[in-house]
C-alpha cells in the first residue's frame, strides 16, 4: 500500500477512486446477480413456489439487514483499521450465495423457499454490517468536496457493469423458461445440433441454470475482495466513548433526527408495493427475463446520463435540494404502473427512464447526504443508525404490502388490478415526503426557491435561444424563397422544388 506520506495526498486519493472503481465492478456483479431488487432472485423465489407473503418477506429481508448496520460501529469502534472487518464480513455474506441454488435440491416442498429467505436474510444482514465499516473508511479517503461527483461517477461506471451481466444472464436463464421466446428461444434453437434440447426440453434443467449462477456470483463476489484489500486506508482513532452513548449520539443531534424522520417517511412510502414490480412484469404483462433487462438497460442508461448532472448538481446546490426533485420524480413513476396492461407495456419502458434518473440521485443522495451533516468522528454511527431507520421504515410497508394484499378496484370502464392499487398508493405517499425534507438542515446548502429560480432561469435561456434559432432559420428560408420567387418569375417559369 502506498501511503500519502510516501506519495503525497493526491496520490493516495487517485489510488483509492481508481481500486474502489475497479472492485465496485464486481460487486455490482454480485448485487446484479445475487443482491436485494435482483430479478434472478425473483425468478428463483417463482421456481421454488413463492406466493405474494414470500414476495413480501424477499424484499423486505434486504431491509432487515439495515437494521444491523450500527453493528458496522459495534465491531470497529476499538480498532484502528477497519479494512479486514470489512473485507471479513462482506466474504461471509457472499459466501453465502451458492448456498441459494443448491437449495432445491437439498429440501423438498415448502422448506427449499423458506430457507431460502433465511440464507437470503443473513447474507445481507452480514454484508449491510460490512458496508457501515466501508462508508466510514471511504469517508475518511474521499474529501467532501468532491464526494457527489466521486459516488456519481462510480456509481456511472458500476451501472455499466449491471447492465451487460443483467442482458446476458437474462438470456442465459429465458433458455431454461418452459416457453422461452425473443432472443433466448431463436438461441436455443441454434444450439440443437449441439444437443441441446429443444423449447421446453431445458425447462427440466431449471435448478442447474440458477444453481450455476448463484456460484458463478458467490465467486466474483470474493475475487473482488481480493481487489479491495489493495485500497488505502488511514487510521482511526479508537473510540473511547462509552458504546450506548456513542450508539445513540446520533439523537442528540436535532439535525440529524430531522433527517432520520425524513428517511423513515420516505421508505415508508417506497416500501409501499415495493415486492411487486418484478412479479407484476412477470405474472401480468407476462414479460420474460430479457424483456425486463431491458427495462433495466433504459433505467440504467437514463441513470448514466443523468448521474454526473445529479453529482454536478449536489455538490453546487446540496443533497436536500437534489432530493426534492428526486421526490417529485419518484411520486410520477408508479402512475405510469398504474396505467399500464398487456397491451400499453411501453408505458413501463417510459417509466424506465425517468425511473433510472430518479433512482441515480436518490442513491448518490442516500449515501452522500447522512455524511454532509455527520461529525466526521461520528459517521459510521449517524450512517449506521440512519440506515437501520430507512430499513425498518421499507420493511414494514414491504411486509404489510405482502400480507394486506388489496382487492381489484374498478374505475368507470377500467380494472385495476390489486398490485396496481398498491403502486398508486405509494406514488400518493412519495410525495408528501417533501415536507419533511425541508426540516432539515444542511450546510452550504442554497434555498430551494433559489434552486426554482435558476432552472427557470436556465430553461427560458434555452427556450428563448431556440426560439430566436427557429425564427431566423424561417426568416432565411422566406428571403430565399422570395428571391427565389422573384427570380423565376423574371425569367418565366415556374415555382418548383429543386
Amino acid at each position: 500500500m502506498q501511503s500519502a506520506g510516501k506519495e503525497g495526498g493526491g496520490s493516495e486519493l487517485r489510488q483509492t477512486i481508481d481500486i474502489s472503481i475497479t472492485e465496485g465492478l464486481f460487486s455490482q456483479v454480485f448485487t446484479s446477480l445475487a443482491g436485494p431488487g435482483s430479478v434472478f432472485l425473483t425468478k428463483l423465489a417463482i421456481l421454488m413456489g413463492a406466493g405474494p407473503v414470500h414476495f413480501g418477506m424477499l424484499s423486505a429481508a434486504g431491509q432487515v439487514s439495515q437494521l444491523f448496520q450500527p453493528l458496522g460501529v459495534v465491531l470497529t469502534r476499538s480498532l484502528t483499521r477497519r479494512k479486514r472487518a470489512v473485507i471479513l464480513l462482506a466474504a461471509l455474506g457472499r459466501g453465502i450465495t451458492p448456498v441459494f441454488g443448491m437449495l432445491p435440491f437439498l429440501l423438498t416442498g415448502g422448506a427449499p423457499i423458506n430457507a431460502f429467505l433465511a440464507a437470503f436474510a443473513a447474507s445481507t444482514a452480514l454484508q449491510a454490517v460490512s458496508t457501515n465499516a466501508w462508508i466510514g473508511w471511504i469517508g475518511d479517503m474521499v474529501p467532501t468536496r468532491i464526494r457527489g461527483r466521486f459516488f456519481a461517477r462510480r456509481n456511472q461506471i458500476l451501472m455499466l457493469a449491471g447492465l451487460a451481466v443483467g442482458i446476458v444472464f437474462g438470456i442465459f436463464v429465458d433458455m431454461f423458461d418452459a416457453s422461452p421466446g425473443g432472443l433466448a428461444g431463436r438461441i436455443t434453437i441454434l444450439l440443437g445440433p449441439l444437443g441441446v434440447p429443444a423449447p421446453p426440453g431445458l425447462h427440466r434443467y431449471a435448478h442447474y441454470a440458477y444453481l450455476f449462477l448463484f456460484i458463478l456470483a458467490g465467486c466474483l463476489g470474493l475475487f473482488g475482495l481480493t481487489i479491495l484489500k489493495r485500497q488505502p486506508e488511514r487510521a482511526k482513532e479508537v473510540e473511547t466513548e462509552p458504546l450506548l452513548s456513542m450508539m445513540t449520539s446520533p439523537l442528540r443531534d436535532a439535525n440529524f433526527r430531522k433527517l432520520a424522520l425524513f428517511g423513515l417517511w420516505w421508505m415508508l412510502a417506497i416500501g409501499v408495493g415495493a415486492p411487486f414490480w418484478q412479479p407484476f412484469m412477470i405474472s401480468v404483462l407476462g414479460m420474460s427475463v430479457f424483456m425486463i433487462q431491458i427495462y433495466g438497460t433504459l433505467s440504467t442508461v437514463a441513470a448514466m446520463i443523468s448521474l454526473r448532472v445529479w453529482g454536478r448538481f449536489i455538490d453546487r446546490w446540496g443533497n436536500r435540494n437534489a432530493m426534492a426533485f428526486a421526490i417529485i420524480l419518484g411520486a410520477i413513476n408508479p402512475m405510469l404502473w398504474v396505467a399500464a396492461g398487456p397491451g400499453t407495456i411501453w408505458l413501463i419502458f417510459v417509466e424506465a427512464v425517468l425511473s433510472g434518473t430518479m433512482w441515480a440521485g436518490a442513491a448518490v443522495v442516500s449515501t452522500n447526504f447522512v455524511l454532509s451533516i455527520a461529525p466526521p468522528s461520528g459517521r459510521q454511527a449517524y450512517s449506521g443508525l440512519y440506515a437501520a431507520v430507512c430499513g425498518a421504515g421499507m420493511m414494514a410497508t414491504m411486509l404489510l404490502s405482502g400480507i394486506y394484499m388489496p382487492q381489484y378496484a374498478m374505475i368507470g370502464e377500467y380494472i385495476f388490478h390489486p398490485m396496481q392499487v398498491l403502486f398508486f398508493l405509494t406514488g400518493v405517499l412519495r410525495l408528501t415526503a417533501i415536507i419533511p425534507l425541508f426540516w432539515v438542515e444542511e450546510p452550504m446548502a442554497r434555498p430551494f426557491t433559489a434552486v426554482i429560480r435558476r432552472v427557470m432561469q436556465f430553461a427560458s435561456v434555452r427556450v428563448v435561444a431556440l426560439a430566436a434559432v427557429l425564427s431566423s432559420g424561417r426568416r432565411r428560408d422566406e428571403t430565399c424563397g422570395e428571391a427565389g420567387v422573384d427570380d423565376n418569375r423574371e425569367n418565366g417559369g415556374d415555382v418548383h422544388a429543386p
